[in-house]
């Protein structure tokens, strides 16, 4: 594929802090007037700030009415992070956005991002009455429980059954509006397991790693009966080569954003790509974290970014096994983990058409 036709994508993490529909446009003015093509944009990301008009759930022959669980979302959304400048977007807002998108020949590829980073859900589903819906981390040397605040247990089958029939509502939304749908899928439980020990190690300890591929899979199929594309974020599909537990849908575009870190043993992207998986090269030595302006800031800081830019070009996949990994494009990537820090528009534009310049060929 040539360059000139690859995907050019920004995300944004629009799920832990609120950005207004006229940030939103702005934001879509500098992708289009830089030659990007998507905006991927992270509504469900430890908060969920999109709502539907009709938000009805019925779960296991459980019917939760639209008004109790708009009500449930804000209330996570609260708990998660009170955001002063908005809880969500509403349907109305997200048709005008598509609708602006569309005018400036952008398009829109939605994240609701499950099993883990879902703060706001999982308060809500407990506003709503179901019962212990958080992963516990059970250590197995001090015998301690640790409660994972933002990813669900995959053994809790209310749980798993409320986030499939939640995503399937945005599914349905978007259903000829947009190709693609991020699942996320990443970081499952690192909140919660010491040491930073990953999450998928221990699930795969555990025999529970099945469940997860089943889970993968699952909301995969969803997403294409409704004719959408699904993505995934790499960590956790095919953790430290493991594929006893289950292989993954070959259809799923990989976003790969990571090459692992200590004792957190990812699969190459060679390997994704030998497996039939298309590549979103999503390479994080591109990632902004809003707030974090200067090098004293935090990792994923500006500069940080910035540098990345200069040094790791448009087709630089990580962890390719000294082999040429093809791609549909590439994405870069603005983070808001801290989402109490304010949001500078100019330093967003300035990271942005850095990287357009930098890879304008």
């Amino acid at each position: 594929m040539a360059m000139v036709d690859k995907m050019r994508v920004v995300s944004l993490d629009a799920g832990r802090k609120y950005f207004s529909l006229e940030q939103l446009k702005n934001i879509v003015d500098m992708l289009a007037d830089n030659g990007y093509t998507h905006l991927h944009l992270l509504v469900g990301n430890d908060g969920l700030r999109f709502i539907l008009n009709d938000m009805r759930l019925d779960v296991a022959g459980t019917v939760y009415e639209s008004e109790a669980v708009q009500e449930a979302i804000k209330v996570g959304n609260v708990t998660y992070y009170d955001d002063p400048n908005g809880n969500t977007l509403t349907e109305a807002e997200m048709d005008e956005l598509l609708v602006y998108m569309g005018e400036r020949d952008i398009e829109l590829i939605p994240a609701v991002n499950t099993p883990g980073h879902m703060d706001a859900i999982l308060e809500a589903m407990k506003h709503l009455g179901i019962e212990a819906p958080n992963y516990v981390y059970h250590d197995p040397d001090s015998g301690e429980s640790t409660v994972s605040k933002r990813t669900v247990d995959l053994k809790n089958d209310r749980a798993v059954a409320f986030t499939k029939a939640l995503v399937e509502l945005y599914a349905t939304y978007f259903e000829g509006k947009v190709a693609f749908f991020n699942m996320g899928l990443d970081e499952y439980a690192n909140d919660a397991i010491p040491n930073w020990m990953p999450g998928w190690k221990n699930l795969q300890k555990c025999g529970e790693y099945a469940d997860f591929v089943a889970y993968t899979n699952d909301l995969a199929y969803l997403l294409k009966q409704h004719g959408l594309r699904p993505i995934a974020f790499n960590d956790g599909l095919y953790f430290d080569y493991v594929i006893d537990q289950g292989t993954f849908d070959s259809n799923i575009v990989i976003a790969y954003w990571t090459a692992g870190w200590e004792d957190y043993e990812v699969a190459s992207s060679h390997y994704f790509s030998e497996r039939g998986h298309d590549i979103l090269n999503t390479n994080d030595s591109w990632y902004y974290v809003i707030g974090r302006e200067d090098k004293e800031s935090g990792w994923y800081n500006l500069e940080q970014g910035l540098d990345g830019i200069e040094q790791a070009p448009f087709d630089q996949v990580l962890k390719d096994e000294d082999e040429a990994v093809p791609t549909l494009g590439s994405m870069i990537a603005a983070w808001c983990d801290d989402p109490d820090v304010p949001y500078i528009e100019p330093h967003l534009k300035h990271w942005l058409e850095t990287f357009a310049q930098k890879n304008n060929q």
